[in-house]
């Protein structure tokens, strides 16, 4: 996948609201999930020094991160992902695995035999930094596209940390610990090489532009 901006800003609740009412008849509704909405769970892998971590905390301007991640809770569509980030530009190298993978990994014992293609080159790459998991993160999506563009617009609520246990992947029964008040909305902005200026304006918050990092602050809440 090519190399695409990402933007991050913490909404409140009213700012929302405007925005959903600003973009009616404009952008339509992801066509996953109800409506455009649905419930993502990202396990989080990092080293024993914890410095995927610390690279965010540090405020590098370029870092990586590797995660497993659901829909749904549902095991039909398991992604393993390592998303880079140099500065707003962000790219994604992803894989599809099976239930059957996801447990073999968290064993902690790569048998890469069992991989090809991308999944390979990511789980050699993990064995090769001895990564372990280290949080789940889970938050309800509200997402939404403009047709015929890359443009997508996210807006991600109810946030929450869970213990590190593969169960979360597939199970909605795992309690987390809220890491955001019920007034703070994490919204995306993602898009290719150029943003129209008439969206723009439409997707203009009074919010200042952050470097939000849901890893990071799922893993500060629970450390």
């Amino acid at each position: 996948m090519a190399s695409r901006h990402e933007e991050k800003y913490i909404i409140s609740y009213r700012e929302y609201a405007i925005l959903k009412s600003r973009i009616q008849g404009v952008l339509t509704p992801d066509i996953h999930g109800d409506h455009g909405t649905y419930l993502i769970t990202s396990l989080y892998y990092d080293d024993h020094l914890d410095n995927a971590l610390a690279e965010k905390q540090d405020g590098l301007p370029e870092h990586s991160k590797f995660r497993i991640r659901t829909y749904g809770c549902s095991d039909t569509a398991i992604h393993l992902e390592r998303k880079d980030k140099h500065g707003i530009l962000t790219h994604k190298l992803s894989a599809k695995l099976t239930k059957d993978q996801v447990y073999g990994m968290l064993s902690g014992k790569f048998d890469l035999e069992q991989f090809s293609g991308n999944a390979y080159e990511l789980v050699a790459q993990m064995e090769s930094r001895q990564l372990i998991p280290t949080v789940a993160v889970r938050y309800l999506r509200d997402a939404y596209v403009y047709p015929g563009t890359d443009l997508r617009l996210t807006f991600d609520t109810e946030l929450e940390a869970i213990e590190p246990d593969p169960q979360a992947l597939f199970s909605g029964t795992f309690s987390g610990v809220p890491v955001l008040d019920r007034n703070s909305i994490i919204m995306e902005i993602k898009y290719g090489s150029h943003l129209p200026a008439f969206l723009r304006k439409l997707t203009d918050v009074s919010s200042q532009q952050l470097s939000v990092s849901k890893y990071a602050l799922c893993r500060e809440r629970i450390i």
